[in-house]
């Protein structure tokens, strides 16, 4: 039997989903999806709620 190649992540990419990341653990990445999609609604989630 032949493994599976493992998926790898390029130096780009983690750098990208890290930047992300930050932003969702930093609670900014709602208020730059209001300044780019103005007419976007929202219904606020707790995050604690949703661990649970």
């Amino acid at each position: 039997m032949v493994k599976k190649q493992q998926m790898r992540w390029t130096p780009r990419g983690a750098h990208l989903f890290l930047q992300v990341r930050t932003r969702v653990l930093n609670d900014d990445l709602a208020v730059d999806f209001h300044r780019w999609y103005p007419g976007l609604t929202h219904t606020s989630t707790d995050r604690h709620d949703l661990a649970a």
